[in-house]
């Protein structure tokens, strides 16, 4: 019957012929790489997704839908996995940074596990040598676990999203290749998709890569109809699943961007951005956390070219010897790579970003393994020792490479030293440069920091920073009139940016002394900026100072209760706790 023989046709479950003392080892390699991450403290986005967003999910409710207006978060994101994550981490281990790390380094080593894998089972198919096979494999998954491309996403805890996304969709296409044409495989590959979808868009690449492979690698018994639709229901149910929870959650099922006016962006500059890539998976050297300008000249040019070759070296290796495997290497870089490409367009000031490689380089890897194996396969003892040598040295010096790159994200000073040495044209990395001065209280080296910012190219969002910071500047000096000045000039740029708005009443409130009259004139913007930003703590203290200071005790408490609610910073919360009990709450 079509059902036997579809049990008769699946392989044995993954990891029966597998040895896990590879498996071990490529855990091992990829924890030892990023152990010196775990003491990196929060950097970039990591305070703004734990202050200001994480605090807006309170139920399992808020995870599936995230409510509206949650600050500096995208509207076109759905990621409900990724926030789980944060959520469990934060229970866990409270606010600090090791336990965030922790978790991002672990799902790493199970990723490079995975792809370890998956390197086998794809290999499994080849009629090669076991030990071919397996020094293959092995090679995919050590590459993986040590690349040095891999930091940005690995050693930053607000670089999950990737590492979550390629951990399900490797574990989504094993599952179904591993008990193919069954309702546990189905099920099982399924559940996976659903992660990987949840926890970053691009998991929807699962889909293609699924049909590419069972065309250029088809199990070694081919199921019936029946059975291939049993194999591919639950990468289907999952599909409709997330459509529909992201069209509850968004309103719609793409989400809404705010466009401004359109990039235009010339075949020459698209090319440059492939072959940057590509080549950042062969030679990662220098890696730059905020890349803002697409470079130019022959090399990416050569990458680009170079890899349209490699595609049709390996689509006639496929024609002429049914090895479809380097061809579904190269397809995976190429199918992966196509959203990093929206960025071009998207986000024109880091129209590049490191991170968007961390998927697409499994493709690089099976390719590497894949070329192992077959060197393997065909070299002699000595010559087969050497070629090991020399990938175990190659190896040796990318994890030496990526233990060295990790401690750049230890804190936003390193980060933003190092990024605005390599910056080119824009002003992010010395703004965010200033910021991190002036939270160490190095005004003078903040001030040069934002001067030099000035000097570059800055939207109207990133001069709004520059002048907002400048301003709290001015504040610490307590020059409440040059304050003003700067936050008015930080408004020009951006008019609904609630945290100027905020500080704009907090300066014409101290610069007043804190009068009724000064509160009188500070509320109209406080009320404005919770009116636009209803989840921060700062705002919602400095709206109960300041019915307090008129006199509205019972409009007063709400919000000084509600500030203790966003998870305020330790100041805030301690002033907040003594205007509680100053008006007896």
């Amino acid at each position: 019957p079509p059902r036997a023989a579809a049990r008769r046709a699946a392989p044995p479950p993954p990891g029966a012929s597998l040895d896990w003392r590879a498996a071990l080892l490529v855990a091992l390699a990829a924890f030892a790489v990023y152990a010196n991450s775990l003491s990196n403290g929060f950097v970039w986005d990591d305070p703004i997704i734990l202050s200001r967003q994480l605090v807006v999910f309170r139920s399992a409710a808020d995870v599936l839908a995230p409510p509206r207006d949650i600050p500096q978060f995208s509207p076109d994101y759905y990621r409900p996995l990724t926030i789980a994550t944060y959520l469990l981490d934060r229970a866990i281990g409270g606010e600090r940074p090791f336990v965030f790390h922790l978790s991002v380094v672990l799902t790493h080593a199970l990723a490079a596990v995975l792809v370890w894998a998956l390197a086998a089972q794809l290999l499994a198919a080849r009629p090669r040598p076991p030990t071919a096979q397996r020094g293959g494999a092995l090679c995919a998954g050590l590459l993986f676990a040590v690349h040095p491309v891999h930091t940005e996403s690995v050693a930053w805890a607000a670089g999950r999203s990737d590492v979550l996304a390629t951990a399900c969709v490797l574990a989504a296409l094993l599952a179904q290749r591993a008990w193919l044409a069954t309702w546990l495989g189905g099920a099982t590959s399924g559940a996976a998709a659903l992660a990987a979808l949840g926890a970053k868009e691009t998991g929807v690449a699962l889909y293609p890569l699924a049909l590419l492979r069972d065309l250029l690698l088809p199990p070694p018994v081919r199921p019936s109809r029946a059975a291939w639709l049993r194999g591919y229901a639950g990468l289907a149910v999952a599909a409709l699943v997330y459509a529909a929870l992201r069209r509850h959650a968004l309103g719609e099922a793409i989400g809404s961007v705010p466009h401004d006016a359109p990039v235009v962006r010339g075949a020459g500059e698209v090319l440059g951005a492939v072959g940057t890539y590509l080549g950042l998976l062969l030679w990662p050297w220098p890696l730059n956390a905020y890349i803002d300008a697409i470079p130019s000249g022959p090399l990416p040019l050569l990458a680009a070219a170079a890899f349209a070759l490699g595609g049709a070296m390996a689509c006639l290796r496929w024609w002429r010897d049914g090895d479809g495997l380097p061809l579904f290497a190269l397809g995976w870089i190429g199918l992966t790579l196509v959203p990093s490409l929206a960025i071009l367009w998207k986000i024109p000031d880091a129209p590049l970003a490191e991170r968007y490689l961390y998927l697409p380089s499994v493709g690089w890897c099976l390719l590497v393994g894949a070329l192992a194996a077959a060197a393997l396969a065909r070299l002699g003892g000595a010559a087969r020792r050497a070629v090991a040598a020399g990938a175990a040295l190659l190896l040796v010096v990318a994890g030496v490479a990526t233990w060295s790159r990790n401690p750049v994200w230890h804190d936003d000073l390193a980060l933003w030293t190092d990024t605005e040495a390599k910056s080119q044209r824009s002003g992010m990395a010395a703004r965010n440069l200033g910021t991190a001065y002036q939270t160490l209280g190095r005004a003078a080296e903040a001030r040069a920091a934002f001067a030099r910012a000035l000097t570059r190219r800055n939207d109207a969002r990133g001069l709004q920073t520059i002048h907002n910071n400048l301003g709290s500047l001015a504040m610490l000096d307590g020059d409440f009139a040059a304050a003003r000045r700067a936050y008015e000039q930080a408004l020009r740029q951006a008019p609904n940016a609630s945290d100027t708005i905020f500080n704009l009443g907090l300066a014409i409130l101290q610069g007043g002394g804190s009068t009724p009259e000064a509160a009188r004139q500070a509320l109209p913007h406080f009320e404005r900026a919770a009116q636009i930003n209803p989840h921060d703590a700062d705002i919602q203290a400095g709206l109960g100072q300041a019915y307090l200071i008129l006199g509205e005790r019972e409009r007063a408490l709400p919000h000084l209760r509600r500030a203790l609610e966003l998870n305020p910073s330790p100041h805030t919360a301690e002033g907040v706790r003594a205007l509680l009990r100053q008006a007896g709450g």
